[in-house]
């Protein structure tokens, strides 16, 4: 899932970067492809949001694994109603993580009312000290950035940190997000594990059934702009994202919580999908 208005989480990172063999691939490893739907609903909007009414969907589809590398597709799109009109937006990224973390590719189209808005491709390396990034449109471009992971290996940290009993996990990372020209710096809080989550709301009985026997944990992440320096003390969130993650990459109830309104994401569509084995 990303990190801006109409986009989802998707990942986040480190500053002192790891080497990449057996440390890096921890909590990849459990990771299964897999295709899923979420069906968003308005939870609440602040009267200074304008926001009336709003529903969505978001299609996520994960394939790969750390030997070939993991390639992810992500559709957000959204119907949102004001006291003067309604509008659709419509985010779509395609992404390619390579297995060892040093390399990263994506493409990123805005939609409004189903007019093509915006689009942005790039690549980003995974340097010692630095992410250098490569944007190749709209316009010509490299930066060299601070150090940070890519948007698989956050999840995989995630994992990680779920499995060591963490309870507060910070991370610094790059998802091509935006212009792709920022890096984002996240805090997971992470509870406990438990052995056999319910049925939640919006899911059939089969979805529930699917996780009957996967373990799950309860996190929260929030997301902060690296940029921002006019904020005192402690910062405020661009937003946070709540959900139940799954040793195998699978994110369950969600809540996306932005500064004016938030929305509720129901499981209502999935599937595991075929994947080559490593060697």
């Amino acid at each position: 899932m990303t990190r801006h208005v109409f986009t989802p989480l998707a990942t986040l990172a480190i500053a002192t970067l790891l080497s990449i063999s057996g440390a890096y691939a921890a909590g990849l490893d459990g990771l299964r492809a897999h295709r899923a739907v979420y069906d968003l609903a308005l939870d609440k909007a602040s009267e200074r949001s304008g926001i009336t009414g709003m529903n969505g969907r978001i299609v996520y589809e994960m394939k790969g694994s750390v030997c070939e590398g993991f390639a992810v597709r992500f559709r957000f799109l959204t119907t949102v109603q004001t006291p003067r009109k309604s509008f659709t937006t419509d985010q779509r990224s395609t992404t390619f993580e390579s297995g060892d973390g040093l390399d990263f590719s994506f493409v990123t189209q805005s939609f409004l009312n189903g007019q093509l808005e915006r689009e942005l491709r790039g690549s980003a390396e995974r340097k010692a000290q630095s992410v250098d990034v490569t944007i190749s449109k709209p316009n010509e471009l490299s930066i060299r950035l601070d150090g940070a992971i890519f948007m698989t290996a956050h999840i995989g940290k995630l994992i990680e940190a779920a499995k060591n009993e963490d309870t507060i996990f910070a991370q610094r990372v790059f998802d091509g997000s935006d212009n792709g020209d920022k890096l984002v710096d996240t805090t997971a809080i992470i509870g406990k594990s438990k052995p056999n989550y319910a049925q939640q709301d919006g899911e059939t009985p089969e979805i529930a059934q699917t996780f009957e026997d996967e373990p799950g944990w309860p996190m929260s992440v929030s997301y902060f702009d690296t940029d921002d320096n006019t904020q005192t003390g402690e910062k405020t969130p661009i937003y946070q994202v709540s959900f139940i993650l799954h040793e195998s990459g699978v994110s369950r109830r969600l809540k996306m919580q932005y500064e004016d309104y938030s929305l509720n994401g129901a499981l209502t569509g999935f599937e595991y999908l075929e994947s080559k084995p490593c060697d």
